[in-house]
């Protein structure tokens, strides 16, 4: 009895922050998305279309959650993107739930997928650098690549990519090697050489 009566409070807390949330997320992405500039957001399709299938294949097709798909793991981009706006300071564990039902019932309805795309990419944490953090794509490209994001090459805008599963150990200025080795299997991928071994296979071992 104590266990269902703890399951029922639970729920009728997750039910109430659901409730607020959703009133003010789009407004909350919208500031997000407001606040970069737009060469940050300027993303080409080709280019979005390579970190989605990279990152969350099911992105445009998803509800948020995507348990199935090989490589994409267990945290969507949308996921992602709640972490960073329905928490303070996410930590693993229930909260995985509590971020699950967020993104599932308070962001995927109110906000367009092509809003969470260009706030994620604003947001996104790539690593830190002389102890500052490096927020999003064009942090990252004049962080790491000494440029803007639009003036990109392919092969640079993959070192980003290839940094996002561990931005700290796959930075291209402390760890070349295993950014370029990750590089090459995220082009393996691409080119439909290979597929990951799973939807954890967020390395893609199975294109080593």
């Amino acid at each position: 009895m104590a266990v269902a009566a703890l399951v029922i409070v639970y729920a009728a807390y997750l039910g109430r922050r659901i409730f607020d949330e959703r009133r003010d997320v789009a407004a909350r992405v919208d500031a997000i998305v407001a606040r970069a500039d737009p060469d940050e957001l300027s993303l080409p399709a080709k280019r979005r279309d390579i970190l989605l299938r990279v990152e969350d294949p099911t992105f445009f097709a998803n509800k948020g959650i995507d348990l199935s798909t090989p490589g994409a793991s267990m945290t969507t981009l949308s996921q992602s993107l709640g972490k960073r706006i329905f928490f303070d300071h996410f930590r693993p564990g229930f909260a995985k739930l509590e971020l699950m039902a967020l993104t599932r019932f308070a962001l995927y309805p109110k906000v367009p997928k092509d809003r969470v795309f260009k706030a994620w990419l604003a947001t996104a944490y790539l690593g830190s650098n002389r102890g500052r953090r490096v927020t999003g794509f064009d942090d990252g490209a004049r962080t790491y690549l000494q440029k803007p994001l639009s003036r990109l090459s392919d092969q640079e805008f993959l070192t980003l990519v290839a940094m996002l599963p561990a931005p700290d150990t796959l930075k291209p200025t402390r760890n070349a090697a295993a950014n370029r080795d990750r590089v090459a299997r995220i082009e393996r991928l691409l080119a439909g050489r290979c597929q990951p071994t799973g939807l954890r296979d967020v390395m893609l071992a199975g294109c080593a």
